[in-house]
């Protein structure tokens, strides 16, 4: 057993679902939950301060699998947050191989992405 296999951060990911708009389209929305176990790394904070003092909009999710898409809902550390980028797959052998995504958080911070809970 690898260490990918014991991740210490437990978050709750919802499958990438499209919604009616209630306008004849369609927005993103929540799919069925998995609750699962990954790593966390911050990436930056809020004002791209590199003191460290401020609370990372950003993070890096590591997990075996990732049941995720780009939109896609996370719950992390009791706040929402969003997939911004699109998952990757790390291809090792079958021992190493890993998925990663980025998060990032939801509210007025500037950042892009769709604003649903």
């Amino acid at each position: 057993m690898g260490i990918i296999d014991r991740p210490p951060v437990e978050v709750v990911v919802y499958e990438y679902a499209e919604q009616d708009d209630g306008y004849g389209g369609a927005v993103p929305g929540r799919g069925q939950a998995h609750r699962i176990r990954v790593f966390a790394q911050p990436i930056d904070a809020d004002d791209n301060s590199s003191q460290g003092w401020s609370e990372p909009a950003r993070y890096k999710l590591i997990a075996r699998d990732l049941p995720v898409f780009r939109w896609s809902c996370v719950e992390f550390e009791g706040r929402t947050w969003s997939v911004s980028e699109y998952p990757r797959i790390h291809r090792g052998s079958s021992r190493t191989r890993f998925s990663s995504v980025v998060i990032e958080r939801r509210g007025g911070h500037g950042l892009g992405g769709p604003r649903h809970q």
